[in-house]
């Protein structure tokens, strides 16, 4: 069997294709690499079968349709996706026979309704369902997402074994693969949790879908063919929860009730609100002089906060997973005195502290 990963960045695209017969599947190819890949079948004599996304994308352009425009591949999608031109619909257990290679398809939805996994000898490939190590798995907070799906599609794990390689859809910190072995240890996203725990573990990382986002869905969902349908921003760990950034420590963190004694004393130079706006200004409202900043935004608009990089900032968000996120990405950008408020709005109400509405 042939297997390789064919992108230099953060999202990967894998061939796997038959030695004897020459035939070959791609899982999650980008737009822009196109003719990349094209060069390459042609170069090694390769025969393209089928492209296969584990999902609709938000973060990048499928080259799925444009491929399989140019070569007559079918192009292979869960039986619950929307995008219009997948030609092969396919369910849990389906299996793709690639020369003499079967490819098995596990259902495994959370990050989308139609995420898919595929089996392939002793390496599994994830799309968005599970990442590596800190990086978790997969945002749920996405259109399609479902943070109780998630769980159900975890348990399909069980069974397998230690040893299997795990090759993910996406990858912050220049890593390739793991064995589902050393995921059991390092995944926040396999430590043993209940269904309710685990939806409530991930209701503090909600990050809301960033305008770009929405136009990348819908162009996937509508096939694109075009690379520059969407105008996509560096905009750092897009489709990651939980994830450090390649540069910065540990995150700082302040309580609420210490937060409140310094409003009166040693007021913060920036309070940063990083919640999407209708949370700002809905039921818990946000605390006085307080900038709103939605952390989907945060990296491309970190520019508008550059007068503060060497000031103190306190990250807000609802309950602290968004903040602490965000305190991530500024220490990685270079902002020397970031600080997490821990609890977030829910526990400033709570503790009946002033707010504006």
């Amino acid at each position: 069997m042939i297997f390789e990963q064919l992108n230099s960045g953060a999202c990967k695209t894998y061939l796997v294709a038959s030695e004897l017969t020459k035939d070959a599947i791609l899982v999650d190819p980008i737009l822009q690499n196109s003719n990349e890949y094209l060069n390459l079948l042609k170069q090694r004599g390769l025969k393209l079968r089928y492209i296969l996304d584990t999902h609709v994308h938000a973060d990048h352009l499928s080259g799925a349709a444009a491929l399989a425009d140019q070569t007559g591949a079918d192009y292979v999608m869960h039986k619950n996706s929307v995008a219009k031109c997948a030609n092969v619909r396919v369910d849990d257990g389906h299996t793709l026979q690639i020369g003499d290679v079967t490819v098995t398809l596990l259902h495994t939805p959370g990050h989308t309704k139609d995420s898919v996994s595929v089996l392939v000898g002793d390496k599994l490939l994830t799309g968005d369902f599970l990442f590596l190590g800190e990086g978790g798995a997969g945002r749920t907070d996405l259109p399609g997402g479902d943070s109780g799906d998630h769980w159900d599609a975890l348990q399909k794990l069980a069974n397998l074994p230690d040893r299997l390689w795990i090759h993910p859809g996406h990858d912050y910190h220049a890593r390739e693969r793991s064995t589902l072995g050393e995921e059991r240890t390092k995944n926040d996203r396999l430590a043993r949790r209940t269904r309710t725990e685990y939806i409530q573990w991930l209701a503090g990382f909600k990050l809301g879908a960033s305008d770009w986002m929405v136009k990348v869905i819908q162009a996937n969902y509508s096939c694109t063919r075009d690379p520059n349908a969407v105008e996509i921003p560096c905009e750092g760990n897009t489709c990651e929860v939980k994830a450090s950034p390649a540069q910065g420590g540990a995150v700082r963190e302040i309580a609420c009730e210490s937060l409140a004694k310094l409003l009166t004393t040693n007021r913060p130079d920036l309070i940063l609100d990083v919640r999407n706006p209708d949370e700002y200004t809905g039921e818990l409202g946000h605390i006085d002089g307080a900038r709103l900043l939605p952390l989907p935004d945060l990296a491309a608009r970190a520019a508008e906060i550059n007068e503060f990089k060497n000031k103190s900032i306190i990250t807000i968000c609802k309950m602290g997973g968004r903040s602490a996120k965000a305190a991530q990405t500024l220490a990685g950008l270079g902002f020397g005195d970031v600080r997490s408020m821990t609890g977030g709005m829910a526990r400033w109400k709570s503790l009946n502290m002033p707010v504006v509405k």
